[in-house]
């Protein structure tokens, strides 16, 4: 059976594939603005020809996300709480816990096996951790990549109430003169406090299995900030990015 998954989030779209199960194709890109549908349309066909399909002959569309009601070709849409539980199943079937956090949304999702127990979006401040490590980066010349290399703990310390606060110090810390990179350091690691935050927002944290998707998942400071602030050893998904499109696609099959 052919199915595929569109998430569509804030930044960036994500459209999977999927072949009897197996990942056949995969592809992103910017979302767009006014021009939403037709981007989403030309990710969509670079995952179908990397599958080596058409779109005849993909059974069932689901899409997810923000943007999920501009898929016009999508059959169905679910909440990303759905397709986050089922991405973190099929990576993990002893999953107690799935984390999704990307550029915008920060998601928590307790499961029982196929069953949603509980779950939290972007308590306490958590939007936008993406968003701003991004941004930032461009701010200080600064890759992505090398944003999420500079690993605390840092001579500086910067407001971890919200992004905000946390945007706000690192511009007067930088107009200050202090060291770029220990700003950095010190926003991965407030970046970390906060998703942690809507992780204890669960009356009932599982924590036994504990999957960990979604961009950020990229950003190694900070997940190694997160797991110590956390006291949780994650299991990271193999396509973060992608895991959202996949548990959509995963469910357009079931």
């Amino acid at each position: 059976m052919i199915t595929a998954g569109i998430d569509v989030g804030l930044e960036i779209t994500k459209a999977v594939v999927l072949k009897d199960g197996k990942v056949a194709g995969k592809a992103s890109g910017p979302s767009g603005g006014v021009g939403r549908p037709a981007a989403i349309q030309a990710i969509y066909d670079k995952a179908l020809k990397e599958a080596g399909v058409s779109a005849s002959d993909v059974a069932k569309v689901i899409s997810t996300g923000k943007g999920k009601f501009d898929v016009a070709f999508a059959a169905d849409q679910l909440t990303e709480v759905l397709a986050a539980a089922k991405a973190a199943r099929l990576q993990s079937p002893e999953v107690t816990t799935a984390i999704d956090i990307g550029a915008d949304e920060t998601v928590v999702v307790t499961v029982d096996g196929d069953k949603v127990k509980e779950f939290v979006i972007n308590q306490k401040c958590s939007a936008g951790l993406g968003l701003l490590l991004e941004k930032i980066g461009d701010r200080f010349d600064m890759t992505i990549d090398q944003v999420a290399a500079l690993e605390g703990p840092s001579s500086l310390v910067v407001n971890e109430g919200c992004i905000v606060c946390m945007d706000l110090d690192a511009i007067s810390l930088a107009s200050q003169g202090k060291d770029l990179k220990e700003i950095v350091k010190a926003l991965n690691v407030a970046c970390a406090w906060r998703a942690n935050a809507t992780l204890n927002d669960i009356y009932k944290p599982a924590k036994g299995c504990v999957v960990l998707m979604g961009g950020m998942v990229k950003n190694a400071a900070f997940v190694n900030a997160l797991e110590k602030i956390s006291g949780i050893k994650f299991v990271k998904h193999p396509d973060p990015e992608y895991a959202g499109a996949i548990g959509a696609a995963a469910l357009a099959a079931s």
